[in-house]
């Protein structure tokens, strides 16, 4: 019975057009809604994304030396969009000096630098592959986005020297490539 009565209401085009309506306006409702929520998760993340693209970040890493095959750069590389202002490394366990002799410290090696600009590395020093390779190493960079800032940013990582070592691959350096020449060179005088 009651089916029927339905039915009977559906008859009447008024009726019919007047559910058609209230439904049409429901689903604009919804897609409204929906369409506001996408739009607003959009935008918070574009948001967040331009602050992300905007910014310094450093990170520092040993790799390939050209002066040597197997020597290899204490280097730190600005990979953000800003200039990164009183960058500070420390490196753990220490690197021996340059020269060869032990660290000042024997669990620190520590670097400042006053600015580093965006897409740029700073080699800061160098050491033998064989004398660190199968190190685990411990980084913590921070930087501040303006000079003097008090607000600063920090990442800690760990790192192995061999994730940037090439092993005389594509390292040779001018000189080297000179002195190569200069062989060949000789070698064909005396043929």
């Amino acid at each position: 019975m009651w089916f029927e009565n339905i039915v009977g209401w559906f008859a009447e085009a008024a009726n019919a057009l007047a559910f058609a309506q209230l439904v049409a306006a429901f689903v604009t409702a919804l897609a409204t809604f929906a369409l506001w929520r996408v739009t607003r998760v959009l935008a918070v993340e574009t948001k967040t994304l331009a602050a992300m693209t905007s910014r310094p970040f450093v990170v520092c890493h040993l790799e390939s030396s050209g002066a040597s095959a197997i020597a290899l750069n204490l280097t730190l590389r600005n990979t953000g969009n800003a200039t990164a202002f009183d960058v500070k490394l420390q490196l753990s366990p220490a690197l021996e000096k340059p020269d060869g002799s032990p660290p000042d410290v024997d669990d620190l090696t520590s670097w400042e630098i006053s600015l580093l600009p965006p897409g740029q590395a700073l080699t800061t020093q160098g050491v033998m592959g064989p004398k660190v390779y199968g190190q685990v190493f411990s980084a913590t960079v921070s930087w501040a986005a303006l000079p003097g800032a008090s607000v600063r940013e920090s990442l800690s990582y760990s790192f192995e020297p061999k994730d940037g070592f090439r092993g005389g691959w594509n390292t040779k350096g001018l000189h080297q490539i000179a002195e190569e020449l200069e062989k060949l060179r000789r070698n064909s005088e005396r043929n």
